[in-house]
């Protein structure tokens, strides 16, 4: 798949126009009109434009490799902020000067 197959298909899984992704990207309609029928290549900073724009990689527009679009379910990172904010009352608890454990004598402050 090249590149021009690969930008028109990202932009149609977008419902994004030639207009509105020229306009994103500040180039003209025909610039895009060229890069979806491969009779020019965008410049390096438009190639990170639109792979930021869709979220994929620059490896994955520039290569010939596979022709499925990147996976939408992959696993992502870890959301820390959520996992303090639901379990940060035991740490909080943990650490309180005024916290005492449930056992006789084990707690001497």
């Amino acid at each position: 798949m090249t590149f021009g197959e690969k930008l028109q298909k990202l932009r149609a899984r977008e419902g994004l126009s030639q207009d509105a992704l020229a306009e994103l990207l500040d180039v003209s309609r025909q610039a895009v009109s060229k890069w979806e029928r491969d009779e020019a290549m965008p410049e390096t900073e438009k190639v990170v434009r639109i792979s930021n724009c869709f979220q994929v990689t620059t490896d994955y527009l520039l290569k010939d490799g596979p022709e499925k679009f990147p996976d939408d379910s992959r696993r992502r990172a870890p959301d820390l902020g959520a996992w303090y904010r639901r379990q940060g009352y035991l740490l909080g608890w943990a650490w309180w000067p005024g916290a005492r454990c449930a056992r006789p004598g084990c707690c001497r402050r």
